[in-house]
């Protein structure tokens, strides 16, 4: 019986990954090269380890840059996009359902704490989660599966008891390594990414209703 429910943050409930990939695909053109979304998908979901777009840049151009100004740049030109979106399509109504029918719910982030309660505080979304576990709760972030370990842990639930909602590559791989039913909700950046390897891809995270999605969860043979 599903009992729980675990989302992603950025990217899943609210779309940050675009604003960060235009941020740093504008300084890249800056530059005279192309940042390829393929190489990008190496962060997304994880950290750095995956993909460091200074480094790449640099390696690019086969010289260095000023990676303190680059970093501000982007970082600038990102939150200043972030503070004016919403929660992505579904997000709020999908909390308010799963609510209503005393589901447990969590976040599992490979972000910072203060960037996911930061946001989360301010889209007045906190509350309707029992915990949030992000990357200095764990050894390793996504696409290890520590994140959602913890997070089960921290609803007291076993896998078979929960579905996750995730949106890129390394979260989908951790959530499926951690023994979870995983639902992919691609963004702008993630469509362009393969995300088959979720238990079920959906364009929005409403476009099955709940309870109809906890059925097939509750039904589909679940691997790590």
């Amino acid at each position: 019986m599903i009992k729980g429910l675990i989302f992603d943050f950025d990217g899943l409930i609210l779309d940050t990954e675009e604003p960060s990939f235009s941020a740093w695909a504008q300084i890249y053109t800056d530059y005279g090269v192309e940042l390829d979304i393929n190489r990008w998908a190496g962060c997304l979901g994880s950290s750095e380890a995956g993909f460091n777009p200074v480094a790449y840049l640099q390696g690019m151009l086969n010289r260095t840059v000023d990676e303190e100004m680059l970093r501000n740049t982007a970082r600038i030109n990102t939150d200043r996009a972030i503070l004016e979106l919403k929660p992505l399509p579904g997000i709020l109504a999908t909390l308010i359902s799963a609510s209503q029918m005393g589901l447990k719910m969590a976040v599992a982030s490979s972000s910072p704490r203060s960037w996911v309660a930061g946001h989360l505080k301010r889209l007045d979304l906190y509350h309707y989660f029992n915990c949030v576990v992000c990357m200095e709760d764990v050894p390793e972030v996504k696409p290890a599966p520590d994140l959602f370990q913890a997070a089960l842990f921290g609803l007291g639930l076993r896998s078979p008891e929960a579905i996750v909602f995730e949106d890129s590559p390394n979260g989908i791989t951790a959530a499926r390594r951690a023994g979870i039913f995983t639902v992919a909700i691609p963004n702008l950046v993630s469509s362009r990414l393969d995300t088959s390897h979720a238990n079920l891809v959906l364009p929005r995270i409403d476009a099955i209703a709940l309870p109809e999605l906890l059925r097939m969860a509750e039904t589909a043979e679940v691997s790590a």
